[in-house]
């Protein structure tokens, strides 16, 4: 049986998105292919500008031989993929256009990236590989931490204490202070975008004094709701209507209310879900699964719908594992079986 899934997602580029692998993968439930649809939910403004100014220090004439030493910040913190991209424009901009060789400074900036040591940490299997890849071309002296082992924002915040705190065990945090040489553990540059939970800089400031880590937090993009969203839902839709079984995968609360209204389960006037005795409902055949609790509380509470999955991981894993629990649990896969044969 073929299986569509929507994803309201940017397909990951420079590499095969996870999700696309993972889903590929021999299903547990018996012949079932899925097929993958990434439909992007979001268009993005990237700001260079003030990743550029965090590397003004890199701008003196004795900055290459102590790049790690001359440079603010103790380690760079990403959560998605956005705030990766963001940091390769920055970085992109650096090289000189057109050819021409590289001034003074860029060539400084350049040189004193690649000697830089710090930690790179990254939310999720997905930010860390983009991640990755800006490492080994432009801070091959850096490491990346978390990926697989920090699925959220909590677990890579519980990964920086346990990890920044051992490669600093004598020293004490101001937060205001960047002065490594005093003894005091520099803070970490939070790469973020314009809206975004503030659990890791919350949980790094509130630890035990012993532990505490400063967090510096620099917007680099912002997000809004793709202008072509709502038409290619539709066209995505009507290109798998025929389907007997279908999911969609919400990454984020943006977008809900275009994605609820294009499946007709939204009341027009009150714009919230239809009740259970509505047509909307009859046969049934899309299904909807959350990357975590946070979109999941948030459609629930906004449009008083439930989703049919929560990711126990926010993964390609997690999330397939949920809908096949999910379709074994319901007994969906042999109903269909048993109506094709009538």
């Amino acid at each position: 049986m073929n299986i569509p899934v929507v994803l309201l997602k940017n397909a990951s580029s420079g590499h095969t998105d996870p999700y696309t692998t993972h889903l590929a993968a021999d299903s547990s439930c018996p012949n079932v292919i899925y097929h993958p649809f990434y439909v992007p939910v979001l268009e993005h403004t990237y700001f260079t500008k003030p990743i550029l100014t965090a590397f003004e220090p890199f701008h003196e004439e004795s900055s290459v031989a102590n790049a790690t030493t001359h440079f603010p910040y103790g380690g760079l913190i990403f959560t998605s993929q956005r705030a990766v991209e963001a940091f390769a424009a920055a970085v992109a901009q650096i090289f000189p256009q057109g050819g021409s060789n590289p001034s003074g400074n860029e060539q400084r900036i350049l040189q004193c990236l690649k000697h830089l040591v710090i930690p790179l940490y990254a939310v999720g299997p997905a930010t860390a590989l983009s991640l990755d890849k800006i490492r080994a071309k432009h801070l091959p002296a850096c490491r990346v931490l978390g990926g697989e082992d920090a699925g959220t924002g909590e677990m890579l915040a519980g990964l920086i204490l346990r990890d920044y705190n051992a490669s600093h065990p004598q020293a004490m945090t101001d937060i205001t202070s960047k002065n490594h040489s005093s003894g005091h553990k520099k803070p970490l540059l939070f790469l973020t975008g314009a809206t975004h939970r503030d659990i890791i800089p919350v949980t790094l400031h509130s630890a035990p004094i012993e532990q505490r880590i400063g967090v510096e937090e620099l917007v680099v993009y912002a997000s809004t709701e793709s202008r072509s969203f709502a038409a290619d839902i539709a066209t995505t839709f009507e290109a798998n209507a025929a389907a007997p079984l279908r999911w969609v995968v919400i990454f984020s609360p943006t977008g809900g209310e275009t994605l609820l209204r294009a499946l007709g389960w939204l009341d027009d006037k009150t714009a919230r879900i239809h009740g259970p005795d509505d047509p909307c409902w009859v046969s049934r055949n899309t299904f909807i699964a959350s990357i975590g609790p946070t979109t999941r509380d948030y459609v629930k509470k906004k449009f008083g719908f439930e989703v049919d999955v929560c990711a126990e991981k926010p993964s390609p894993e997690g999330v397939r594992q949920g809908i096949e629990d999910f379709m074994r649990k319901r007994e969906l896969l042999s109903c269909l079986v048993q109506e094709g044969a009538k």
